[in-house]
């Protein structure tokens, strides 16, 4: 079992370099995480954005000669040639630089240009807490506002599909509420156990369970005290959240107060995407273009 980034990191390493575009290349941040796993031949890096971005190589202090660069006078511009890329499997990876999101995504859904596959796009995110010896695995923390529970249903399979590729055989999902059992005034709780219903007769390599608060996945102690008794409670792999706010505000309290790593990719489009915040450490976009790398379908 992975239990940390840096292993997600170093498994990479073992991996093809895969292509890298990164639209819209501006900010040290981006530049020093796409140059570094250049440097560990992770990707082959095919910049995208305005003429300065020589500049920025240059500044820190590396040769503009050694990288693909795409000029484009525009954003949209710049999310257009990054996805062609993509469908013309001229890259591998598609990597958000300084634009919004809703920009790239404009570009990755278009019905006539895009790379949708028929499949729900949604976002895994990696996260590895210092107190904890294992990484948590969450979704959807950036795409689906309000999924349905068709919607969740995919979100599921999407990450089952990350978890996959990084060697997780039977991994423990846990459907997150604010309370670990149903009741009819509080949606999540529902919506969690007809998840976790619909799960218990499918074929499929991983226990699923819920609803559950989210102490009594992370914590055998607090499991116990409520008398719990599940297979994924207290011993959580993954964690789905009910909707956008909830799983955000999970994602950036683990990231701004209790001192945890992360990485994240959207799945279910013909290559992943790594969509960081603009707010992200390097770090978190380096181990996300490594989480890319990784990751097959």
């Amino acid at each position: 079992m992975i239990k940390n980034l840096d292993q997600i990191y170093e498994l990479a390493k073992s991996k093809p370099t895969k292509k890298l575009a990164v639209v819209w290349v501006e900010g040290k941040e981006v530049l020093e995480a796409v140059i570094e796993a250049k440097k560990d031949n992770l990707v082959e890096p095919i910049l995208i954005g305005p003429k300065n971005i020589v500049n920025e190589l240059q500044e820190l202090q590396v040769n503009p000669g050694d990288f693909t660069i795409i000029n484009c006078e525009t954003k949209d511009e710049a999310a257009t040639v990054g996805v062609t890329l993509i469908r013309e499997n001229k890259a591998d990876i598609l990597m958000k630089g300084l634009i919004d999101t809703n920009a790239l995504l404009k570009a990755v859904v278009n019905r006539d240009t895009g790379i949708r596959t028929g499949r729900l796009l949604s976002h895994v995110a990696l996260v590895s807490f210092p107190t904890l010896a294992r990484i948590l695995f969450c979704s959807d923390i950036a795409m689906n506002i309000s999924p349905t529970v068709e919607q969740k249903i995919e979100i599921i399979y999407n990450l089952l599909r990350v978890m996959k590729s990084l060697g997780y055989e039977k991994p423990r999902i846990g459907l997150a509420s604010a309370i670990e059992k149903v009741n009819p005034k509080m949606q999540s709780s529902v919506e969690a156990a007809e998840i976790a219903n619909y799960f218990k007769d499918k074929d499929i390599e991983a226990i699923i369970d819920g609803p559950f608060a989210l102490d009594n996945l992370v914590s055998i102690e607090a499991a116990k005290e409520k008398n719990i008794t599940s297979p994924v409670a207290g011993v959580a792999d993954g964690i789905i959240f009910p909707d956008i706010d909830a799983g955000n505000i999970f994602y950036k309290t683990a990231q701004f107060l209790a001192g945890a790593t992360s990485a994240g990719i959207v799945v279910g489009a013909k290559a992943p995407i790594c969509l960081t915040s603009r707010a992200d450490t390097k770090q978190t976009k380096l181990y996300s273009i490594a989480l890319a790398v990784v990751y097959e379908e």
